[in-house]
C-alpha cells in the first residue's frame, strides 16, 4: 500500500508537468503562422507541413488529454505513441484494402459496414500493443484506444484534406475549411469510438487470458452502430430533411452519444483501478 502510495505521488507531480491545453494553443497558434508564411511566401514545400499539422492538432491534443489524467494508470509514453502510429499506419492500410472490396455505395448499410472494417483495423493497433500483456486496467485500455482511434483520424483527415486539394485544382481555402472542420469533429468520432471498445476489452481480459466475451462483443456492436450513424445520417436526413443543418444535427446526437458513453466508463475505469490499489 505504501509503496504504490509513493508512486501514485510521484507519478502524479510527473504528470503535472503536461497541460494538454497548451500544446493545443502553440499548436494552433504554430498552424495559423504557418499558413500566414505559406499565403505570403507561396512557397508549396510548406503546405504538407501545413496539411500534417493542421490535420494532428486535435487528434493529439485529445490524446494528451487523456494522458495528462492517467495518475491511476501504469500506461507510458512509448506506448501511447505506438498505439497512435499502429491504429494510424495499420488502420487506415487495412481500411483501405477491405473497404474497396465490400463497400460499392454511399447508403445506410454501407455506412454501417465501414463501421465494421475501421472499428476492426483501428482495434489492431491497441492489440498489438496489449499482446504485451503489460495493461490490465480498463483505464489503460481507455488511454490506448484513445491513441489508436485519434492515430486513424488524424491519417484519414490528411487523405481528405489532399483529396478536396486535389479535386478543387489547389484550393487552399477549401483545404483550410475540410481541416478546421474535421478537426472540430474528431473528438466526437474515432478516438471516442476506439477508446470504448479498448477499454472493455481490457476490462474483460484483465486476468490475463485472451477473450472476446459478449460484454466485448456488445461494445464493438455499439461502437459499429455509433460510427454506421454518423457516416449514414447523411444518407437518412436527406429522405426527412435534406438541410447541412439537419445533418450536422444528427451526427452532434450521435457524436456526443459516444462521449457520453466513454465518460461513464471512464468513471468506472477510475473506480476500478482505486480499487485496486486499496489491494
Amino acid at each position: 500500500m505504501e509503496e504504490n502510495s509513493l508512486i501514485n505521488k510521484r507519478s502524479y507531480k510527473e504528470i503535472r508537468r503536461y497541460k494538454w491545453y497548451k500544446l493545443f494553443i502553440i499548436g494552433l497558434i504554430t498552424y495559423i503562422l504557418g499558413l500566414i508564411v505559406l499565403i505570403w511566401t507561396g512557397n508549396p514545400i510548406l503546405f504538407p507541413s501545413i496539411v500534417m499539422l493542421g490535420n494532428f492538432l486535435i487528434p493529439v491534443t485529445y490524446v494528451a488529454f487523456f494522458y495528462e489524467k492517467r495518475r491511476l494508470s501504469n500506461i507510458n509514453m512509448t506506448d501511447t505513441v505506438a498505439a497512435f502510429f499502429y491504429g494510424g499506419f495499420l488502420g487506415t492500410f487495412a481500411a483501405a484494402i477491405l473497404e474497396p472490396i465490400f463497400i460499392h455505395g454511399l447508403n445506410f448499410k454501407d455506412a454501417i459496414i465501414v463501421g465494421v472494417i475501421e472499428e476492426f483495423t483501428k482495434a489492431l493497433g491497441v492489440l498489438f500493443i496489449y499482446k504485451r500483456k503489460r495493461h490490465k486496467l480498463e483505464i489503460d485500455g481507455i488511454i490506448l484506444g484513445a491513441a489508436a482511434g485519434m492515430g486513424f483520424a488524424a491519417l484519414e483527415s490528411i487523405g481528405y484534406a489532399f483529396t478536396f486539394f486535389l479535386n478543387s485544382k489547389g484550393s487552399l481555402s477549401l483545404t483550410v475549411y475540410i481541416t478546421m472542420l474535421r478537426g472540430i469533429l474528431a473528438p466526437l468520432g474515432h478516438g471516442t469510438w476506439t477508446a470504448i471498445l479498448a477499454g472493455i476489452f481490457v476490462r474483460e481480459n484483465r486476468i490475463g487470458h485472451f477473450t472476446i466475451n459478449k460484454k466485448v462483443i456488445r461494445a464493438y456492436i455499439v461502437v459499429v452502430l455509433l460510427h454506421g450513424l454518423w457516416d449514414g445520417i447523411p444518407s437518412i436526413m436527406q429522405i426527412i430533411m435534406p438541410t447541412a443543418v439537419a445533418v450536422f444535427i444528427g451526427q452532434f446526437i450521435v457524436g456526443f452519444t459516444g462521449i457520453f458513453i466513454l465518460i461513464r466508463l471512464w468513471l468506472q475505469a477510475k473506480r476500478q483501478a482505486i480499487e485496486d490499489i486499496k489491494q
